[in-house]
């Protein structure tokens, strides 16, 4: 199967939990009490790369990553969102079968994820889209949980773990911690 078919079925399957939920007749009490339906967030953390390459070795590297977030809460358990991440390092990593090397420099991530939110604080998101570099863009798959801890006035200071897949050449995995408020 190609990757923008894997691609395009991901997103289908995704949107397709968040569509039924918009077409309900009853409106939750606890629903419309949320403060704030916007949320942008900043993020600093050390992406993990598995099938990095260092002096003709593979080796586990670790690079700075930052991101930015915003999300928008369609009601007290959904909400869906648009993330980007960027490694501030240049890399070199060797493909699934070993046999390719790839240099990537300076990626920027662009994703739409969905998150499930089953208690106030825990969040789990999965999403697809695209790690731009300029060498070559490649599709990818993320999955993550974040546990976040009220400040003040809907500011927020949270941790996350994500895990990406770019699809038949690498994975890397991150863990950060950020800030986020409601707007």
């Amino acid at each position: 199967m190609k990757v923008k078919q894997v691609s395009l079925i991901a997103m289908f399957i995704l949107f397709s939990g968040f569509i039924t939920p918009l077409f309900c007749q009853e409106i939750e009490k606890e629903d419309t009490d949320q403060k704030s339906k916007h949320r942008v967030s900043i993020t600093m953390g050390h992406t993990h790369i598995p099938a990095g390459e260092m002096d003709s070795k593979k080796k586990v590297l670790a690079v700075p990553s930052w991101g930015l977030d915003y999300n928008y809460q369609l009601n007290r358990k959904w909400a869906v969102g648009i993330h980007s991440d960027f490694i501030t390092e240049t890399f070199t990593v060797i493909d699934f079968e070993g046999d390719k090397e790839f240099e990537r420099e300076r990626p920027l991530t662009m994703t739409l994820v969905g998150i499930y939110k089953p208690h106030e604080r825990w969040s789990f998101l999965a999403g697809t889209g695209y790690e731009i570099a300029k060498e070559e863009n490649l599709s990818l798959l993320r999955l993550g949980i974040e546990r976040g801890w009220e400040i003040e006035k809907e500011w927020e200071v949270f941790v996350t773990l994500q895990y990406d897949l770019k699809f038949s050449v690498y994975d890397s995995w991150m863990i950060g911690i950020g800030f986020s408020k409601g707007i």
